[in-house]
């Protein structure tokens, strides 16, 4: 599915399998879903989709697969929690902003996944500068529109999956095209927030990496070392999702 390139943050398919066919041209795209987190495996829910041979589509039909809560919110499924971003311009969001960086800086022996919100939009270069050489950038968002609450859409963020932390101007290039394609794509609209149209715009006003801004981001690392992050200005809510105790034969990667 094209729309994994814009969404959920920092989640990844191992598969796409054909399912339910039907005679009429149509059936069931099912792909099962995990977060890799400094090279730690994590299960996630499965995506399922109906597509149509007729119109030459697929609509994702497992809306509704987070649990939410005042606290945070989690995956239906496997009931990991999932990391937060927030759009600061909602002064009461469903999901109530957290700041956790600190408490995951206190854990010994864990990797982590957090989604921190900017202060305001960064470019990849302010990211870059602000960000410690040991935590990595997995995952940047691209925010959303007005007073649009990011926390009541199941998850259906939009952003970009970065490859071991980093992001070059034709990785960029590649995302923009499916950008400028969203109109194609059966993407939701949440509380008036038009994903397709939102992304179409940011492809236009952004036509280089250079240029591009970013309204947070899903970073990972040892636990430890977010203890750098901790109390930082430019961070105003900070969500932890899943975390793992690390064992001795497997080795972080970052």
């Amino acid at each position: 599915m094209v729309e994994k390139k814009l969404w959920p943050p920092n989640i990844q398919i191992s598969d796409q399998m054909l399912a339910n066919n039907s005679v009429w041209g149509g059936g069931q795209v099912v792909s099962h879903r995990y977060k890799e987190i400094d090279g730690y495996r994590v299960p996630w829910s499965m995506a399922i989709g109906n597509y149509s041979l007729l119109n030459n589509s697929v609509l994702a039909n497992n809306i509704g697969s987070v649990d939410l809560a005042n606290s945070g919110a989690y995956d239906r499924d496997t009931q990991t929690k999932i990391p937060v971003l927030y759009n600061n311009r909602v002064k009461r969001p469903i999901v109530k902003p957290a700041q956790e960086i600190a408490k995951v800086a206190k854990m010994k022996n864990y990797v982590a996944e957090v989604a921190v919100t900017f202060d305001h939009p960064l470019t990849y270069a302010e990211i870059q500068q602000k960000l410690p050489t040991t935590i990595k950038a997995n995952w940047l968002w691209l925010g959303v529109s007005g007073k649009a609450d990011s926390t009541d859409m199941e998850n259906d963020l939009l952003g970009i999956q970065l490859e071991n932390g980093k992001i070059n101007e034709e990785e960029y290039q590649q995302h923009r095209r499916t950008f400028q394609q969203a109109s194609k794509l059966e993407l939701l609209d949440y509380d008036g927030f038009d994903m397709a149209k939102y992304v179409q715009q940011y492809a236009q006003k952004y036509p280089k990496l250079k240029q591009a801004k970013f309204a947070g981001m899903i970073v990972s690392g040892r636990s430890e070392e977010f203890k750098a992050l901790a109390n930082q200005s430019w961070i105003t809510a900070s969500s932890v999702g899943a975390a793992v105790k690390r064992v001795p034969y497997q080795p972080v990667s970052y």
